[in-house]
């Protein structure tokens, strides 16, 4: 007879079912962090050694020639993985310190791509720098005095001559620098003796920034400006430091950093045309390439900004997937899109930015639809303790065995349930990463998440079509055309005037990457993405959560 697991189809030889794009971003992972940890702390590479048993221990398994076929390709596409993985980090370092080396006094050229207020200084952002007439590549930080920079805009093209400084050292102060070597910043400019504004730039997506940021300071009060800037295009600088920090502490300081939500969002307007629009006749290649298009140019507006990419990267390849007919495996996409962002900047692993936006994917494909089950599950209880009464018309349609359609309540009950189950599993993925990252964890970030992201989300692709179309017109016309962003945007902005997040923050609890461990592998045995049987998973995600606690509490005594 059957047992409970086999009625269900499950294997009792095959424990998880093996995804290769997935399990390949993995080790691609892993080899670059030997690659990490044999560069800067010199570990050696007989420590590989060790790695043998394990490799060997799934062919103890094997039942056929078949079985060791499979597994000896599986290990071989994960060793070439790994060793990919490696390599690419060591590349990409070594390509970090081919600049030239300086430390004096010398004459720089560059073009702003951005500039941030630090106190009494303006720090300024050059890109296609020369130092002393000769060529450099990557970005200049210059840090000028206020007088310098009273009307400094994007795109400016400029002089400065002070002390430059070659900074391509890959530890600061035992800080990994992962954000300076993906993005390329290799000088540093300080101590000025001259500045001049020297013209302007020809690149089309600096000028369109600068152009945005004009017409929507322009055309908005201090505040929702700000705040737009920072939701369009990641440009907190102009926001009020309290405001900000408020925002922060009740955890949706993230809908200012563009990354998935705000390209998910233009990814589903896009998607919205070419299905209810006359743009669904046109070829899938070609609204392949129009959707791209339109990415890029956006991409191109926010600097290439590595979340952005990373967010690019998911959609495009899940639409490819989409088009191609193939399985909507969230985990094979999530792998794909993680193998192309580390193959060209492996160094994104250590950013907090990629590290947040992958888990809290993750998360949602793993336990949202979990958590929704269990949303459902306490539905239906509620229907049994409080029935619903048909109507006499309802009856009929049953009797015939026909299916009732949703109630506008039930469709409001689905939404809400879908826009919980994601965002409650994206914060349960990040939950140990924000924390160890920034040091505390907020409590209203539930809440506010359920509120401010489905906003942010329906608004998003208005809002940016309203501030380019404002751009297209006189700088006087863009009062008038946002006026109306202007007006919601500060009436959602009087909640963090009035309610200080701070309060019910978590801020004193000591995490280890022990600890972590067990609560990653709670949740995980959590899903039903094991060939176990729920009684085997519960009992595992239990031993786990149980070790967390013990842990925590041993940390925390």
């Amino acid at each position: 007879m059957m047992n409970a697991v086999e009625e269900r189809g499950v294997k009792k030889d095959k424990l998880f079912n093996f995804r290769p794009a997935f399990f390949a971003a993995i080790f691609l992972a892993f080899g670059i962090v030997y690659g990490y940890y044999r560069k800067i702390y010199g570990i050696s590479a007989w420590s590989l050694l060790t790695l043998i048993p394990i490799a060997a221990m799934p062919f103890f398994f094997c039942r056929s020639r078949k079985d060791v076929f499979y597994r000896m390709a599986a290990l071989l596409l994960l060793t070439a993985s790994f060793a990919l993985g490696a390599s690419a980090l060591r590349s990409q370092l070594y390509s970090y310190t081919r600049c030239g080396y300086y430390n004096g006094v010398h004459t720089v050229t560059g073009t702003v791509t951005s500039y941030t207020k630090q106190g009494e200084s303006f720090r300024l952002v050059l890109t296609d720098i020369t130092v002393d007439g000769k060529e450099e590549n990557g970005l200049l930080n210059a840090y000028l005095p206020t007088s310098y920079t009273q009307s400094v805009r994007i795109a400016d093209e400029v002089a400065l001559m002070g002390r430059v400084r070659t900074r391509t050292e890959y530890l600061t102060q035992n800080y990994f620098r992962a954000n300076d070597i993906n993005d390329g910043v290799r000088f540093l400019a300080d101590n000025l003796s001259a500045y001049q504004k020297t013209g302007r730039s020809d690149n089309l997506f600096l000028r369109i920034r600068d152009r945005v940021e004009r017409v929507v300071c322009g055309g908005m009060d201090e505040t929702s400006a700000s705040v737009t800037l920072g939701v369009l295009i990641g440009d907190t600088t102009k926001i009020e430091g309290d405001l900000l920090n408020n925002m922060r502490q009740g955890g949706i300081a993230h809908i200012f950093a563009v990354s998935g939500l705000h390209v998910g969002a233009l990814y589903a307007f896009i998607l919205l045309l070419f299905s209810k629009t006359a743009l669904r006749r046109l070829s899938g290649i070609v609204q392949f390439l129009a959707l791209a298009a339109v990415l890029l140019f956006y991409a191109g507006i926010c600097g290439f900004s590595p979340s952005i990419v990373r967010a690019m990267t998911l959609c495009l390849v899940g639409y490819c997937m989409r088009r191609l007919g193939g399985a909507s495996d969230g985990l094979e996409m999530l792998g794909l899109a993680a193998i192309l962002i580390l193959l060209f900047t492996p160094c994104a692993l250590f950013e907090i930015g990629f590290q947040l936006s992958f888990a809290a994917c993750l998360g949602i494909v793993l336990l949202a639809k979990r958590i929704g089950q269990v949303c459902n599950e306490g539905a239906k209880l509620f229907r049994k303790v409080f029935p619903r009464h048909y109507t006499e018309e309802e009856k009929r349609i049953l009797e015939k065995g026909d299916t009732l359609p949703l109630s506008v309540g039930e469709r409001i009950f689905r939404s809400v349930v879908s826009i919980f189950s994601a965002s409650l599993a994206a914060q349960l993925f990040t939950a140990p990463l924000q924390y160890m990252a920034f040091g505390y964890l907020s409590a209203w970030s539930l809440l506010l998440n359920l509120f401010f992201v489905p906003l942010i989300s329906g608004v998003f692709a208005v809002l940016l079509l309203l501030v380019f179309l404002a751009c297209l017109l006189p700088l006087w016309c863009s009062y008038y055309v946002l006026y109306i962003p202007a007006v919601l945007l500060n009436a959602a902005l009087l909640l963090f005037e009035v309610i200080d997040f701070s309060t019910f923050s978590l801020t004193s609890m000591q995490l280890s990457g022990e600890s972590c461990v067990c609560y990653y592998g709670g949740i995980i045995f959590l899903t039903d993405k094991w060939n176990l049987s729920k009684k085997q998973r519960r009992l595992l995600a239990l031993l786990f959560f149980v070790g967390f606690a013990v842990i925590l509490a041993t940390l925390n005594r």
